[in-house]
């Protein structure tokens, strides 16, 4: 962000997964303040979990200028593709908004990354080769993202040693 402190907020709507390349050439203007909320999260694909980060709010992002001054700029800056308005005139985003996302730290970063299963928790395997299957955890290895599972098989209860992202918590119902 830069150390513009007058104006108002705005919601600007960039190009099409260009959410990176408005903020940053916006911050070049002078008298412009960006920002540009984003979400951290653990990412499930076919070949493993991932983390990423990635915009709150796919293709908008926010920035504080003096309308008067800099609007014109704003809207021809390289990946935006509007700011949003309403009957013709730009909307402001009320200084509660933009002060909840700034609350979300320094980088206005959500994180939802899953949360641990507690032990004596049900948790439904969601892939592997006892994919669909149902157990209660035994035990946690946070660091290794394993957990030990018991479960029904062949007629008898067995530990299972499963990862993290393999198994799915369960809601108490």
């Amino acid at each position: 962000m830069n150390a513009a402190r007058h104006g108002s907020w705005f919601c600007v709507k960039s190009r099409p997964r260009q959410e990176s390349v408005a903020a940053r050439n916006l911050t070049t203007l002078g008298g412009v303040e960006v920002l540009m909320p984003r979400v951290r999260r653990l990412r499930k694909g076919h070949d493993g979990p991932r983390h990423v980060v990635e915009p709150l709010f796919p293709g908008y992002l926010f920035a504080r200028y003096e309308p008067d001054e800099s609007h014109g700029p704003v809207r021809s800056t390289r990946g935006v593709l509007h700011v949003v308005s309403q009957g013709g005139r730009a909307v402001e985003v009320q200084e509660t908004v933009i002060a909840e996302l700034l609350a979300l730290g320094p980088d206005a970063t959500l994180s939802l990354e899953d949360p641990l299963p507690d032990v004596g928790q049900r948790v439904r395997v969601i892939r592997g080769v006892f994919e669909g299957s149902e157990g209660e955890v035994l035990r946690l290895a946070s660091p290794q993202r394993r957990v030990a599972v018991l479960m029904t098989l062949l007629g008898g209860e067995q530990a299972v040693d499963l990862s993290l992202d393999d198994v799915e918590g369960l809601s108490e119902s």
